[in-house]
């Protein structure tokens, strides 16, 4: 293993900025030895009573200082000079994209056409894709290979945005089965990754008859079919030199296909969410080889900064007796040197991606940390807190379907019971925003299961159960104008909550919602509301009475809710909150949340 010797360079420059810090702690420095002198000469009587004290000793201990933090703001800005050989490995599945181009792609149902549109899908889903070994087959009427599996991931994504332009490749018409078997074909190789996918791009017309013996055969070589929606339900007319045609996406047939051989039926928008997917499947060892990479040198400016630290604390400041250190000196000094080393070397390499992503998640830059959790979770896959992490930063970035897959991952990963809570509360805002009030109302249900008293989770599982709940028809002449009575029905949107995202760790809710506000309530009625009887202690008792029976109402529900349960549910919340606006010292009003 060679070395070579080429200029210094930093990886972190602006770490040296903190340089800059070294004039004002010399001013203090200086300062203090001022004042002491002044106190010296005040208090501390004839000189031949100090021992000898000497500032110039003073002043090299100073200067030693000085030193010491200067080499660590140098170590912390991590110098390299010089490269050597070293080993990189690139591990992943194998990937083969089915794509369609048969005339019905050209249709514009989505914009700008079902052929561009999947042509970007699958450009952006490359670009995410590291390691892993992709392919290309085109189909219409019949199935053609267009690439077979490569590392070159630059160039396949040069071919899939060609491919409508190749139509004439494969003859007119639409066989889904033709398709499976053609990638399975590309699948086909001698030294197989331990993990296969297809991703089958098509509006789902099929024309073929042989679907059902190619998702046989998909399944007996355990080769899950990833299906992604191109077009929708409602179609749209083929305008070109051909007589006009309505199309409309076949998503029963797709679903059909991904659940039949343990895939996964995906929107367009949501087609670069695989990514994520795929790097929860078993990675295998492609390519290994030896590349120039620079020379880590922040050690020799940690250790100069150590050793400076321990000469200052043996360096007495007396010329002729030099007192011995005392034992709480020593051990301060002991702790700042483990703190020095766990500072300049900055922790394991997942700890500094995590930190990376949780400075840019908190000053709202989500793609950043989106970026730096995806190299934690390669270098860590099996931590539950990073995939936390990566739903938070997705959730932030709107794109609910994937801030589904990895918050679910992590729950699946984590033992830890108080991380599970929070994951379920995550889950509840990631269904909301995504349409899916019933796995939402879930996921409330069995954050209250674990934290009874969580009054954020009881207000957005009003909010769902409220908008799950058939609205009523008021009768004639008693209609409310606008803005007068509760708002029900309908879609709710909480309002994130639960205090500032703090990714990395199990604190804070990010990306969860909570409620806008809190029920109406008549606070100024003498006997409380429904009833509860007036004074502090009775307030107390009838609020404690509530949660219990809030609590006892959700343990006594089953999995699958009934109605008559959600109403108590949602009549039980609705008092547990009125009671709980109660509590406030001026009696005024209901408490904001």
């Amino acid at each position: 293993m060679g070395v070579d010797f080429l200029p210094l360079r930093f990886e972190y420059p602006l770490a040296l900025l903190t340089l800059l810090t070294l004039v004002p702690l010399a001013w203090a420095l200086r300062y203090a030895a001022a004042r002491r002198l002044e106190a010296d000469a005040a208090f501390g009587g004839h000189a031949s009573l100090r021992l000898g004290a000497s500032p110039g000793r003073r002043r090299v201990r100073d200067v030693m200082l000085i030193g010491a933090a200067a080499l660590l703001a140098i170590a912390v800005a991590r110098p390299q000079w010089g490269t050597q050989d070293a080993r990189v490995e690139r591990r992943g599945i194998d990937v083969v994209v089915a794509l369609d181009v048969s005339r019905s792609m050209s249709a514009a149902d989505v914009a700008p056409s079902r052929a561009e549109a999947s042509a970007a899908g699958l450009g952006e889903l490359l670009t995410h894709l590291r390691g892993d070994r992709a392919g290309l087959v085109t189909f219409a009427g019949t199935a053609f290979e267009r690439s077979p599996l490569t590392l070159d991931l630059g160039a396949l994504d040069t071919l899939v945005q060609r491919a409508q332009q190749e139509e004439l490749l494969v003859r007119p018409g639409s066989d889904l089965g033709g398709a499976i078997e053609a990638s399975l074909e590309v699948l086909d190789v001698d030294d197989p990754a331990d993990a296969q996918v297809i991703v089958l791009v098509s509006d789902g017309e099929d024309l073929g008859e042989g679907l059902e013996p190619a998702m046989a055969q998909a399944l007996d070589q355990g080769v899950r079919v990833y299906t992604v929606v191109a077009g929708t339900e409602a179609g749209a007319e083929i305008t070109d030199q051909i007589a006009p045609e309505m199309t409309r996406a076949d998503r029963t047939t797709l679903a059909a296909i991904a659940e039949t051989t343990g895939g996964e039926l995906r929107e367009l928008e949501s087609l670069p969410g695989l990514a994520v997917a795929f790097r929860r499947l078993r990675q295998s060892l492609f390519d290994e080889e030896t590349e120039r990479a620079p020379v880590e040198r922040f050690q020799w400016f940690l250790g100069g900064a150590l050793l400076l630290l321990l000469l200052q604390g043996a360096v007495g400041e007396a010329a002729r007796v030099r007192p011995p250190m005392p034992g709480r000196r020593a051990a301060v000094g002991a702790f700042g040197a483990g703190a020095l080393l766990l500072f300049g070397c900055g922790g394991s390499a997942v700890y500094q991606h995590v930190t990376e992503g949780n400075e840019a998640h908190e000053e709202g830059r989500f793609d950043d940390a989106l970026a730096a959790y995806g190299r934690a979770d390669e270098l860590s896959p099996e931590d539950p807190a990073i995939d936390y992490n990566l739903g938070n930063s997705l959730h932030e970035l709107r794109r609910f379907e994937e801030a589904s897959v990895a918050t679910g991952a992590a729950l699946a990963a984590t033992e830890d019971p108080e991380l599970a809570t929070r994951i379920h509360y995550a889950l509840g805002g990631h269904a909301i925003m995504r349409g899916e009030l019933e796995e939402a109302r879930a996921a409330y249900i069995e954050t209250l299961r674990r934290t009874p008293e969580d009054q954020d989770a009881k207000a957005n599982l009003e909010l769902v159960l409220r908008a799950l709940a058939p609205t009523p028809t008021p009768p004639p002449g008693d209609q409310e104008g606008p803005g007068d009575g509760p708002q029900g029905g309908g879609t709710p949107v909480p309002t994130p909550g639960g205090g500032d995202p703090q990714p990395g760790t199990p604190g804070g809710q990010p990306g969860a919602p909570q409620p806008g506000g809190t029920p109406a309530t008549d606070p100024a009625s003498p006997g409380g509301p429904d009833g509860a009887p007036g004074g502090e202690g009775g307030r107390e008792a009838a609020l404690a009475e509530a949660r219990a029976d809030l609590a006892e109402a959700i343990a006594e529900a089953g999995p699958e809710i009934t109605l008559e349960e959600a109403q108590r549910i949602l009549e039980l919340a609705r008092r547990a909150n009125a009671l709980e606006s109660l509590r406030s010292p001026g009696g005024g009003g209901s408490v904001p949340r």
